[in-house]
């Protein structure tokens, strides 16, 4: 088995909510971890528009260039 992850926070799903939750909690100088099935942040939004070369979510930004 693992080694256990000890934290604050879990946020299951990185589309926009989850990305915003981090940040918000990060500024709260709470831990967390983000934990989705894609490979990429986005969620949804990134799947449903995948011809978009750049998805930004507040100060964060993917790009599958720099993938």
């Amino acid at each position: 088995m693992s080694d256990s992850i000890k934290t604050d926070v879990l946020i299951i799903g990185a589309g926009p909510v989850g990305l915003f939750a981090v940040f918000e909690l990060g500024l709260l100088d709470i831990k967390a971890h983000l934990v989705d099935i894609l490979d990429k942040p986005g969620g949804q939004c990134g799947e449903l528009y995948p011809e978009s070369r750049s998805t930004t979510f507040l100060a964060f930004q993917w790009s599958p260039a720099r993938a």
